[in-house]
């Protein structure tokens, strides 16, 4: 942990949030889907627990079995989290095909993405606390290596 009384971010969590949320699933949807307790899938949705069973995280990736992309991203998100250790900082983790759109800037079809006003006050913010949390700076540029950041 970093410092006392702070959590650390977890990948899976982050993923696990923003997936469900793009695909207008609640928490209720994926405990009903997945089989796991209603308190299991409440701790990885919060970052509580940061590991997972295989056959827990088989069944999470059941709930996403429409969308093969996203069952990558989770998988990535949870290699992330149990990426630590002396020789971790060398171990990048990427999802191949996904690449060079996301690096490039545009998404999978070619357009440019915009982000909208809110989005960069925000990510203006994070980027200001960064200095501040060397927790929140690992993980933005963790997650920014697995969204294709070089």
């Amino acid at each position: 942990m970093g410092q006392l009384g702070e959590k650390n971010m977890s990948y899976l969590s982050t993923a696990l949030k923003r997936i469900s949320e793009r695909h207008g699933l609640k928490q209720a949807d994926v405990v009903r889907e997945s089989g796991l307790t209603r308190s299991h899938v409440s701790r990885l949705f919060t970052g509580d627990q940061r590991w997972i069973y295989d056959a827990d995280m088989a069944a999470i990736l059941h709930v996403f079995r429409k969308y093969p992309g996203e069952q990558s991203e989770l998988v990535a998100a949870r290699c992330l989290d149990v990426r630590n250790g002396p020789g971790s900082d060398r171990v990048t983790i990427t999802i191949e095909g996904e690449e060079s759109s996301r690096r490039s800037g545009r998404a999978a079809g070619g357009d440019h993405v915009e982000l909208s006003h809110e989005t960069e006050r925000a990510l203006a913010w994070l980027r200001s606390q960064c200095p501040l949390n060397a927790d929140l700076e690992k993980h933005l540029v963790g997650y920014a290596r697995l969204t294709g950041m070089k």
